[in-house]
């Protein structure tokens, strides 16, 4: 089963975080740039208009075409990446932004270039800014979503996965590489978008059929607006919680 949704989310026609921004919002204007290296072409970040809503978007894009997938590094976002989307975060704070992070990625840049820029630390920052968010913050799961480098983008008040998305300390192939067992490796490691859920991790499913994109939107306008009568504090609390309960959960299995 895990074998068939690695195959479906990889397929170089699954929906990738442009289609999602040209597909549910207007006026999106895309920013550039961390001050300090560059720009990190993995990350599309800007700020657009959901149902004339202005929010924070912050999606990785793996892209399609093999031309496509060189130029974003195939999702893995440098230190750089990370700089920006912290920016850009801070900057909805500043001006009461939700933000949405769009995520389809096999894990960090582990280049010595990122390494050498501080990529552990841009990581750590990242997650401890969304963590500190009052204002409401909402991840999407496309596809694969792996290591500290999704994690940084999912430290979140709802967390939304496509059915067939995964979300997991590390690739499946990476993790059958460590662990040495005769049964499936989600018995023990829970990453699909169904386990997660029943562990009360996931917020919501969205079904991958010819609605996709209407659910998807639908959905996050929805719980915008639930989000939209809780303070900037609980916020911040919430996101705590919802950790520390999967945690809990986990230890149990």
């Amino acid at each position: 089963m895990l074998k068939d949704q690695l195959n479906k989310i990889r397929a170089v026609d699954h929906i990738s975080a442009n289609d999602v921004i040209n597909s549910i919002l207007t006026n999106f204007v895309e920013i550039h740039g961390d001050r300090v290296t560059g720009d990190d072409h993995a990350l599309v970040a800007g700020i657009g208009l959901l149902a004339r809503r202005p929010v924070t978007v912050l999606a990785i894009n793996r892209g399609q075409s093999p031309q496509e997938r060189q130029r974003f590094n195939g999702g893995m976002v440098a230190s750089s990446g990370y700089r920006k989307a912290r920016r850009l975060v801070l900057a909805a704070q500043r001006f009461n932004r939700p933000v949405i992070s769009l995520i389809d990625t096999p894990g960090a840049d582990a280049s010595v270039s990122s390494e050498n820029h501080g990529q552990s630390q841009a990581i750590a920052d990242m997650i401890d800014t969304m963590g500190q968010l009052t204002v409401p913050n909402v991840a999407v799961f496309l596809g694969e979503g792996h290591s500290g480098g999704a994690l940084a983008f999912a430290n979140a008040n709802r967390i939304l996965m496509l059915e067939n998305a995964l979300f997991s300390v590390a690739s499946p192939e990476a993790v059958a590489a460590i662990v040495t067992t005769d049964h499936d490796i989600s018995d023990d490691l829970p990453m699909t978008a169904t386990a997660l859920k029943k562990l009360g991790l996931v917020d919501q499913i969205i079904a991958e059929d010819d609605q996709l994109i209407s659910h998807l939107r639908r959905a996050l306008q929805q719980h915008l607006e639930q989000l939209d009568t809780v303070n900037g504090q609980q916020l911040v609390q919430q996101r705590q919680h919802k950790f520390i309960q999967f945690l809990a959960q986990w230890r149990r299995l």
